[in-house]
């Protein structure tokens, strides 16, 4: 059995113990040449009153003090031995949402319609999580981080109950601004993290300069999580007065899903794409996409290279250390002047 220590500079001090031995030891020889033949006697304090005593029981060898200090010092000094196995966290998970705003996000192919929906999944899959931290990016024609990343899911919670397209006045699907400001969190955050960008859309960029973002997220091991909102046969996009959205011709506008984009984004990103025209459990695909890539927040057994054992010399020596107070260093009455009075 091989013995490591956590502190071992620490042993140098069980040569205060020793010395503090030796030093008593000479001490009460000392004392007792000074004894012999002396009038002085030994004498101990109880409830009974003064008693005499031996020089051991008065002034005993402070032996079980120097045991006591002995095991103290050992165990700060942190002994190790033996091996076990531990279940340890090893990574820890950043997930940021991309939240699509654009006003076809209103269309009701969907019910209630794809933005509702798609909170819901959202507060599905925030219910499950323990500890990631969660971002919220909004976006349309523009994009802005509207919730830092945070372990705290009230207050991503409130945001979402209040996103709705008028957040942001500029239409379109700027998919580019969105993947550059969700770069711009994950670069701020603990790169060692599983990172994973929810993306949730029902539309198609029409630039491809989103793509240069998108291979810079695979190389800050960003996966992309896509989820397309919308149905294939698509749905009128309602203006909010009881009629339909309309181009400038006057033609009513019919909203489909587009899911190129969104899943070039996921083969970029070693990600996954799904449609979500039907209920989306979020955290199973987050599970698939760590399956599928490197592992994450998985338990994993791993060996420790040695158990602390420091409890094994601590309790004896702070029970060594009562014994010592109770038995070491008894109560001695004070040295007085007894004076006679002279007779008559």
């Amino acid at each position: 059995m091989t013995v490591t220590w956590g502190n071992e500079h620490w042993l140098w001090g069980l040569a205060f113990p020793v010395l503090f031995l030796l030093w008593n030891l000479f001490h009460r020889s000392r004392a007792s040449a000074r004894m012999k033949g002396s009038q002085a006697q030994w004498a101990t304090a109880g409830f009974g009153g003064i008693k005499p005593a031996s020089r051991s029981k008065v002034s005993p060898p402070k032996i079980f003090l120097c045991i006591a200090l002995s095991l103290m010092v050992v165990a700060i000094a942190r002994p190790r031995w033996g091996t076990e196995k531990q279940v340890t966290f090893e990574r820890s998970r950043e997930v940021i949402i991309a939240m699509d705003l654009s006003k076809s996000m209103l269309a009701e192919d969907i019910k209630p319609n794809r933005l509702e929906r798609a909170k819901l999944v959202v507060e599905g899959m925030l219910e499950s999580l323990q500890g990631e931290s969660v971002g919220l990016i909004v976006f349309a024609g523009s994009a802005f981080l509207q919730s830092p990343m945070s372990p705290d899911y009230q207050i991503l919670r409130g945001f979402l109950k209040d996103i709705n397209p008028s957040y942001i006045p500029q239409g379109g699907t700027d998919f580019e601004q969105m993947l550059s400001t969700a770069l711009d969190s994950f670069e701020q955050s603990d790169g060692m993290a599983d990172r994973f960008l929810i993306v949730i859309s029902d539309g198609e960029s029409l630039d491809s300069g989103w793509e240069e973002n998108a291979r810079k997220l695979k190389e800050e091991n960003v996966q992309a999580i896509c989820l397309g909102f919308g149905t294939r046969e698509g749905s009128f996009i309602p203006d909010g007065n009881g009629g339909y959205q309309k181009t400038p011709e006057g033609a009513v506008v019919l909203s489909k899903l587009e899911p190129k984009t969104l899943q070039k984004l996921a083969q970029i990103t070693g990600g996954i794409y799904r449609e979500a025209s039907v209920w989306v459990d979020l955290p199973a695909l987050v599970e698939e996409t760590v399956e599928r890539g490197k592992a994450s927040l998985n338990e994993r057994e791993r060996e420790v290279a040695e158990i602390e054992r420091y409890h094994y010399f601590l309790a004896p020596g702070l029970l060594a250390l009562l014994i010592s107070i109770y038995w070491e260093f008894p109560a001695l009455p004070k040295p007085r002047t007894i004076k006679t009075k002279a007779a008559a």
